[in-house]
């Protein structure tokens, strides 16, 4: 047999499926496990609901009030934004926003761009990026610490300016039951809060989030 020949049945015996092997049947009226072949990503949610998957995209408005719909036009409520990614049980990138001064669920200033376009920061933020570790404490209670770096500017006023620095945050996370969660913490933007004075209520603050869900 020529070279080329020998080369085509040596491609043709491997690419030939294996054998068969034999099966045992399953005992009556065992279960039978069924292949999932559901396409997995960070974002779908754990096929069991007893198991986290890593990494988990989570995030969104902690300021998140409905009542901004039932009242829209009228009342608002400055926004809080929150992006993470967990890449395990306790530890966590994460990314976030602030007003400089955080008026809260207040009424609609026609006369300010900040109510009437949507637009966020015209007057003032804090932003920051920073790694979380979580440390379990039982079943119900955990606790956190975050340290990273915080971004702050006022753009209006006397005290305008802009400052650089370290971002800290401390915490802990209570679960009353399955709807019911309690948690509280500190945070800090750098100096903002010296700096900026009574242009920013957000910078050095002490919050706490009562979670009840149906």
């Amino acid at each position: 047999m020529k070279p080329p020949a020998l080369a085509l049945a040596a491609i043709a015996f491997a690419g030939a499926p294996a054998p068969a092997q034999p099966v045992e049947p399953a005992a009556p009226g065992a279960p039978v496990e069924l292949a999932d072949t559901r396409p997995r990503t960070v974002f779908s949610a754990p096929r069991d609901p007893g198991v986290q998957t890593f990494p988990r995209v989570y995030g969104g408005n902690l300021n998140a009030n409905p009542n901004d719909r039932l009242f829209g036009g009228l009342f608002k409520t400055d926004p809080r934004l929150l992006m993470g990614v967990s890449v395990s049980p306790t530890l966590a990138f994460e990314a976030g926003y602030v007003n400089l001064l955080d008026q809260g669920f207040r009424p609609v200033n026609e006369r300010d761009p900040e109510d009437t376009t949507g637009a966020i920061g015209l007057r003032g933020f804090n932003m920051h990026v920073a790694a979380k570790v979580t440390q379990p404490l039982g079943e119900r209670l955990s606790a956190y610490g975050k340290l990273g770096v915080a971004h702050s500017q006022n753009r209006r006023g006397l005290a305008q300016g802009v400052d650089t620095g370290l971002y800290t945050g401390v915490g802990a996370r209570y679960k009353a039951s399955e709807r019911l969660t309690i948690d509280g913490g500190f945070e800090n933007h750098g100096h903002a809060a010296q700096r900026f004075d009574n242009a920013t209520n957000s910078s050095s603050r002490i919050k706490a989030n009562l979670n009840l869900g149906f």
